[in-house]
């Protein structure tokens, strides 16, 4: 039974991480791999296994904690509906941490094969974009100039974005792992794969996306740099990465696009213009109604998760009233400031980051690039008010923390 149990985990693993990319597909695969790990949780609480080492469970708790503190709102939140759908949402958060103490953790080669299944997902989800631009060329160009990018599989493409910059330094940390599957002809493929991920994300020109790369990147250098002492390999690698990228970017027509969409896009908003249908100016006025619901209602306690959406709304009305699709502040920060607080923001940053810092995790280098992608993520949008977001950053701040933390079996399986 328990060799079972374990299978099941571990495909609900891999359900949930290709679910993230098939989300539009299939709008319930993740659901159905999040509801798997838990109910297998359960099993585990009802039916315990012999284990030789316990679960340390306080970076666990940390996360589902940060669901906790979305609980009071329910007392000043008139909108209960839209408190409900919030919820609804971050549900995972209390959930699956919980069930992830009680089931023992994976064996090296299976997370490993998580992590493999992953990139290879997002390898070709962007090879179908990349070849269904190459035969559009001259539309896609054009979508860059409108405050749009290039159609993929997973339509949030801020989220794809950042899954990218993840998929390409899990490739880097396939390869220097020095494992692999079945073949050793893997290893090549890693880097292939990392090296066209890293163009591709040159060519899909989203702004949170090139920063998050190039941060990782910077980064990633400087610890080989210092802590390895090799300052010629890291130079020399980061001259390369620079080059590579310089030149996409300069025979790129969908990041001169960009630019230009961005340049007249902030002229436009500075100039006092109409901000309908344009990204940056929208996102802009978000931020201000995010600090400016916090002023407005209180900014220990904030206006209440339920109803931020109708006081976001309100503003744009009033305000805006051109813009045709009002958008809830793009920063997960400020989001929580003006739904929950000072306080709630305060907790929820306590309880999110604390497992990065328990016991070093922070070593942890693919846990902590996870969590440095994730973070710029929430300057940028506020994830963790989406499925996607939600269940992108979960998984993979999860599974580090299994490995590390979570119960072990007297046999390996």
């Amino acid at each position: 039974m328990e060799k079972t149990r374990s299978y099941l985990f571990f495909w609900s693993c891999l359900v949930l991480t290709a679910g993230l990319l098939l989300l539009d597909v299939i709008r319930i695969m993740p659901s159905i791999g999040m509801i798997s790990i838990v109910l297998l949780g359960i099993s585990y609480l009802i039916k315990p296994v012999s284990i030789n080492q316990k679960a340390d469970p306080k970076a666990f708790w940390a996360l589902s904690f940060t669901f906790v503190i979305l609980l009071p709102s329910y007392f000043y939140s008139d909108n209960l509906n839209y408190l409900l759908e919030k919820w609804q949402i971050a549900l995972p958060y209390l959930l699956l941490p919980l069930a992830f103490i009680k089931i023992p953790r994976l064996s090296e080669r299976r997370n490993f094969l998580i992590y493999e299944c992953y990139l290879f997902c997002i390898l070709l989800v962007c090879l179908i974009a990349f070849g269904y631009y190459l035969l559009n060329q001259e539309i896609i160009n054009q979508l860059y100039l409108e405050s749009r990018v290039m159609p993929t599989l997973l339509s949030h493409h801020p989220s794809l974005s950042l899954m990218i910059v993840f998929a390409v330094y899990v490739s880097y940390w396939l390869y220097q792992s020095k494992r692999y599957y079945k073949f050793t002809f893997e290893r090549n493929v890693f880097v292939a794969a990392g090296i066209f991920l890293f163009i591709f994300l040159h060519v899909f020109s989203v702004r949170s996306g090139l920063l998050a790369m190039y941060l990782v990147l910077f980064i990633e250098l400087a610890k080989i740099a210092i802590q390895k002492k090799q300052v010629k390999n890291a130079l020399l690698a980061g001259s390369i990465f620079l080059l590579v990228g310089g030149i996409t970017l300069l025979v790129s027509p969908t990041f001169s696009n960009k630019i230009a969409n961005t340049t007249n896009d902030l002229s436009n908003y500075q100039n006092k213009g109409s901000v309908n249908n344009q990204s940056l100016g929208s996102r802009i006025i978000s931020y201000k109604n995010g600090i400016r619901i916090a002023k407005e209602s209180n900014w220990l306690f904030g206006c209440g998760l339920g109803d931020i959406n109708d006081l976001n709304n309100a503003i744009f009305l009033k305000d805006y009233p051109d813009v045709t699709k009002p958008i809830i502040p793009h920063n997960q920060y400020l989001f929580y400031l003006a739904a929950i607080g000072i306080i709630g923001l305060t907790l929820f940053c306590l309880g999110f980051y604390f497992p990065l810092f328990y016991k070093k995790t922070f070593t942890d280098s693919l846990f902590q690039t996870h969590m440095l992608i994730i973070s710029i993520g929430f300057m940028f949008e506020a994830p963790l008010e989406s499925q996607i977001g939600v269940a992108y950053s979960l998984l993979f701040i999860l599974l580090p923390l299994h490995q590390r933390f979570g119960a072990q079996i007297f046999t390996k399986i």
